[in-house]
């Protein structure tokens, strides 16, 4: 912005990392919508988009992608806050069991009663206290999006845009807006 350059990848004035949004949509969701701007670590949706991991989910395609990213973010928000490394993300994700045994671990741990069925709502109430922070902050909707070029060029080789709506964006945290569930 201080040199007048508009094609700039970032996100919340955090710049994005390995995997371009407009070739994998999930990934790009979660870049536009985590409370720290554009993260791969913060809903790996490379998992089921690229590494087959969890399911094979069409990177090239919108749909699904705001549920998916949503559900990602929870589940790594669950995982960061439990002390452990996001690298137990991996083996969890293809094991039917793995999140009851992480949250067996975290209730040894921490003496809570959770279960594996908790892993995502807790996620999301972490998601929801970042958010509130964000929006108390100054962040508005308009910050869930991406630089503005990748809905006007296209990315080489599938000659793919940025085609995620902003309404499928908000829709990813439609329940805290404005400092309100709902």
């Amino acid at each position: 912005r201080a040199f007048g350059v508009s094609r700039v990848p970032t996100i919340k004035g955090q710049s994005m990392p390995a995997y371009e949004p407009r070739a994998v949509k999930g990934i790009g969701v979660t870049y536009a919508t985590t409370p720290m701007g554009a993260d791969h670590t913060a809903g790996y949706t490379i998992a089921p988009e690229i590494a087959g991991v969890s399911g094979k989910l069409d990177p090239l395609s919108n749909e699904g992608k705001a549920e998916l990213s949503l559900t990602f973010q929870a589940a790594t928000a669950f995982i960061d806050s439990s002390g452990y490394c996001l690298f137990i993300a991996f083996p969890i994700l293809d094991i039917a069991k793995g999140w009851e045994g992480m949250a067996e671990s975290v209730a040894g741990v921490t003496g809570l009663n959770i279960t594996g069925a908790d892993v995502v709502p807790l996620g999301k109430e972490v998601l929801k206290m970042e958010r509130l922070f964000n929006e108390r902050a100054g962040f508005t909707a308009e910050d869930d999006r991406p630089p503005e070029f990748m809905r006007e060029e296209s990315l080489p080789p599938h000659n793919v845009k940025w085609t995620i709506t902003n309404e499928q964006l908000d829709s990813v945290y439609g329940w805290v807006h404005n400092g309100h569930e709902g």
